[in-house]
């Protein structure tokens, strides 16, 4: 597994980040920049193909322009830019509630809001409720060490540990979570960030911040 950390006091919990999670990004040697992408081409809607070297071009692309079966492969690759600029705003944390390896109970008790919202009766639905609580039946596999496979009878959610730190600098450890949800029995994906917190060890996991809103 490979990981870029940031150097700090032993009374700190560096912020790491699992950037195996981001295949194709070229990461200075010294530092957490990102340096340039590799191997991200996309088809345009003009039949032209579009070479994305950095996260800077990716952001001034218009995606209306993204051939269709190309869309949500650019997708992801924006999510992943976000996702690095958020972890550069992460810092070293005081204090960690959450457990040092991830496991299917812990992504059981999770809010169910994590997932993408696909609209808004569906998130009302899922107001106040775990990932247990909302459907028994949901059945999580782990898909490698921080992936994690959610299969309902209609969906499947992927849940991937990107980053540890302090983003909401509360001294408290946070995670940088990318949900992915794809239909079942319809044509249908979507993708969000989100940021976990917990405050108190035996407190709730709240959702601090997250990508796309409603």
């Amino acid at each position: 597994m490979f990981l870029l950390a940031c150097t700090t006091n032993t009374n700190m919990f560096e912020k790491i980040l699992f950037h195996e999670y981001f295949p194709g990004f070229l990461f200075s040697k010294t530092s957490d920049t990102v340096i340039g992408l590799n191997g991200y081409e996309y088809a345009l809607l003009t039949n032209e193909n579009l070479v994305v070297k950095t996260c800077e071009q990716a952001g001034q692309i218009d995606i209306a322009t993204v051939a269709d079966y190309d869309y949500y492969r650019f997708k992801l690759l924006l999510t992943s830019c976000i996702a690095i600029d958020k972890f550069s705003t992460a810092v070293a944390s005081q204090g960690n509630n959450f457990p040092q390896d991830i496991d299917s109970e812990f992504i059981y008790q999770l809010p169910a809001t994590i997932t993408p919202f696909v609209n808004y009766s569906d998130f009302l639905r899922k107001q106040g409720e775990s990932f247990l609580s909302y459907d028994e039946k949901t059945k999580v596999t782990i898909e490698n060490e921080n992936t994690f496979k959610l299969l309902t009878a209609r969906d499947e959610v992927y849940l991937t540990l990107l980053a540890r730190g302090d983003f909401t600098q509360d001294g408290y450890e946070d995670l940088l979570i990318q949900s992915e949800w794809y239909a079942r029995d319809a044509y249908g994906k979507h993708v969000d960030l989100v940021i976990l917190s917990k405050k108190n060890i035996y407190g709730y996991v709240e959702i601090a911040w997250r990508l796309n809103e409603l």
